[in-house]
Order: structure tokens, then C-alpha cells, then sequence
């Protein structure tokens, strides 16, 4: 088929957003498919080197344009934004690859449908911060209309419209997903720091917050850690973090209590640092937002899914994904300071084995092959 994954790698040219949005175009690419990608600037570029916003897109162009010429992906691509016009194509040649797609696959409901003159035959968006969405959805019109124009729903709270979740669904069909990984780039290699966890993201996104059953959650990773600041004095693991926009007082908080900082844009600065900085570690220790932790959905991270399949064990904050994910070994979930602690001392004493469960996992549910394949056939 042709397909067109829509999606932003120009408006954030950070590595790890780049895998998360790679994985569908190469996933698709190895399964047969002539794949274009599709961005349509809704806010300017964020610019690495000078750290903030600006509605030049040189940089962020000339970075996708290195990935894909990493990967060796045709150059099938197209940004698009109000203020710099269209690049890599012209309006009309986007018009026909586009009308004559047999799927359009929005990645993290970012493309307005309203901006294509030319709709391909199916249209496929998928939900990447759910919870958030279905509950926003209650008062936001905007983005229930948003939704309405798409032939089909995913999302990657797996769990959601199932009696394990209990959030409005708003009568829709959503389909259970998650990240595909593309395996073949992603080997299991030697660790250079055998006896470092480590794990970057996102501190918070202010004003983000959503009400449910007398609870107010936050789309927020800092309220979480917080509570795991004390963690270094309870392992002998090496604890590394790297949360962009957290606090300098936070980050001295942090630590004081035996953290190792990491800065995580030069972690993350394209597709090869972040995957080099994923396989120099033993592992991941890592918390999910506020929101995630109080309403189990079943997300699960596409940056812990790179861990795994890098053979690297996950100790991740429970999400709800151990209800459809293996758990036990290779991934150790845990709700409390304290089961966070005794996870890695598991991991600690059986190590070589929860490596080779990490990839095994990654094998049996990551697979882009799977993963896409199961998702096409839901949805066409």
C-alpha cells in the first residue's frame, strides 16, 4: 500500500522523538509499503542548539533530512508550516501523494486533516497520551471533532474500553496499540556502564492537569520522581536522570541524594546519540507522569520499549501495562518507594537473566512487524 505517516520530527529534532516516529516509516518501509512522511508545522521549531522556538525550520529540516539519509529511507517527505511555506515538496505534488494514499496514519494526533485538500482512502490516528485525551475530551469540543474526522481510533492505553479502565470512551472504537520497534536497529550490544540505570524525558508540561472521580492529575513526571528522590541511598545501582525542564533546585535536590545528571538533549541530539546513550546503560529506572500512574490505561513507554529491545531490563512505574505485558522478568513494575527498591535488588541478583527476557519481550511484542501488521489489519 502507500502510506503516509504524519507526524513532527522538524518541530522537535531530538532523537528520541525521531525513533518514536521512525518506527512507523521504517516499520512500514520493511513490511513492503511505499511510505511518505507528512509534517504540517502547527507551532515553530524547537532549535536544539539555542534551545528555544523560533519559526525558522533550517535546523530542523536539515536533521530530518540526515535521518532519513542514516537509514537509507527515499527522501519521501514533506514539511509544511503558514510561516516558511512548503520544502522537499510543492503543494501540489503533496496533494496527490496524499490523495491517492491508501492510509493516512496520524502518529500522536498532530496532523490537521483540515490543512489536506486531498484526504487519502482511510485515515488512522493514534492516541500517544491517553487518559489525557479521553478525559480533555469531556469539555473540549475542539478535540472531539478532531477525532471525529478520522475512519478509525488507536490509542496506546491498551486498556482503555476494557472493564480494567473505566474512563469515558465517548462511544468510540479505540484500538489497543503500542510502539513498534524496528529490532534489526536496535541489536543487543556490550554495555559500556554495567552498573548504571539511567532514563531521560520531560520534568512536566504546565498547566496540564485533568479532573476524574474527585482526583486532580497532573500531566507531570516531577511529582513522581519526587517521590523517588531518596532511591540512590537504597541500591547500589548507579542512578542516572535527565529531565528536560526540570528546576535547577530540583536537580540539586536530586543530587544531593546520589543522582548522576545527565543532560538529556545531548543524550538525545539525533537518532545514533540516543541510541548509543540507551545501549551504554545496564537498564532503566523510570517513573510515569502523575496521570498515568493514577488512571491505569496500559500505556507503556516507547523509550523503555527501545531499552528492551536493546536487551536492557526496564524498572518502570506501573502504568497498567503488566496486564497485557509480561512482567516479572525484563520489565519489574512497581507503585511504591519501596517496591521500586526491592525491583532492583531483584534486578541486581539476576541480572543476566532479565537481559535476555528484556529482548525476548521485545521480540514477542515490539516487533514492527507484528505491531504494524496487527495494526493495519484492525484498521483496513
Amino acid at each position: 500500500m502507500k502510506i503516509v505517516v504524519g507526524g513532527y520530527i522538524v518541530s522537535f529534532p531530538l532523537g528520541g522523538m525521531t525513533w518514536h516516529h521512525l518506527h512507523y516509516v521504517l516499520g512500514l518501509h520493511e513490511l513492503g509499503h511505499e511510505v511518505w512522511f507528512y509534517e504540517f508545522g502547527s507551532w515553530p521549531p524547537y532549535n536544539p542548539l539555542k534551545q528555544y522556538c523560533e519559526p525558522d525550520a533550517a535546523y530542523g529540516l536539515s536533521y530530518l533530512k540526515r535521518q532519513f539519509e542514516l537509514f537509507d529511507l527515499p527522501p519521501r517527505w514533506c514539511y509544511h508550516a503558514p510561516w516558511c511555506g512548503w520544502h522537499n515538496m510543492s503543494q501540489d505534488d503533496a496533494d496527490q501523494v496524499l490523495g491517492s494514499a491508501d492510509l493516512l496514519i496520524c502518529v500522536s494526533g498532530v496532523t490537521p486533516l483540515h490543512q489536506i485538500r486531498r484526504r487519502p482512502k482511510r485515515t488512522l490516528v493514534i492516541d500517544t497520551d491517553p487518559v489525557f485525551t479521553q478525559l480533555r475530551m469531556r469539555e473540549d469540543q475542539e478535540l472531539r471533532d478532531y477525532y471525529d474526522q478520522f475512519d478509525a481510533v488507536a490509542t496506546f492505553g491498551r486498556l482503555i474500553g476494557t472493564s480494567a479502565c473505566d474512563i469515558p470512551t465517548h462511544r468510540k472504537q479505540w484500538i489497543g496499540t503500542h510502539q513498534p520497534i524496528v529490532l534489526k536497529h536496535w541489536p543487543v550490544v556490550p554495555c559500556e556502564s554495567p552498573k548504571r540505570l539511567s532514563t531521560i524525558g520531560k520534568w512536566e508540561h504546565n498547566g496540564r492537569h485533568v479532573d476524574w472521580q474527585d482526583r486532580r492529575f497532573f500531566s507531570s513526571k516531577g511529582i513522581e520522581w519526587l517521590k523517588m528522590i531518596d532511591i540512590p541511598k537504597r541500591t547500589s545501582w548507579e542512578m542516572s536522570i535527565g529531565m528536560q525542564s526540570m528546576p535547577c533546585l530540583g536537580r540539586e535536590h536530586f543530587e544531593a541524594q546520589g543522582w548522576r545528571w545527565i543532560d538529556p538533549e545531548q543524550a538525545s541530539a539525533d537518532c545514533a546519540t540516543f541510541r548509543g546513550f540507551v545501549q551504554s546503560s545496564a537498564g532503566e529506572f523510570t517513573v510515569v507522569k502523575n496521570l498515568y500512574a493514577g488512571v491505569k490505561s496500559g500505556w507503556f513507554s516507547d523509550r523503555s520499549a527501545c531499552y528492551l529491545a536493546s536487551g536492557r531490563p526496564v524498572v518502570a512505574q506501573s502504568s497498567g501495562f503488566e496486564q497485557w505485558l509480561p512482567a516479572g522478568e525484563g520489565v519489574l513494575p512497581f507503585d511504591t518507594p519501596d517496591e521500586a527498591a526491592s525491583a532492583l535488588e531483584e534486578l541486581q541478583a539476576h541480572y543476566a537473566r532479565h537481559s535476555l527476557s528484556a529482548r525476548r519481550i521485545a521480540e514477542e511484542h515490539f516487533d514492527s512487524r507484528r505491531v504494524l501488521s496487527d495494526l493495519l489489519d484492525a484498521v483496513i
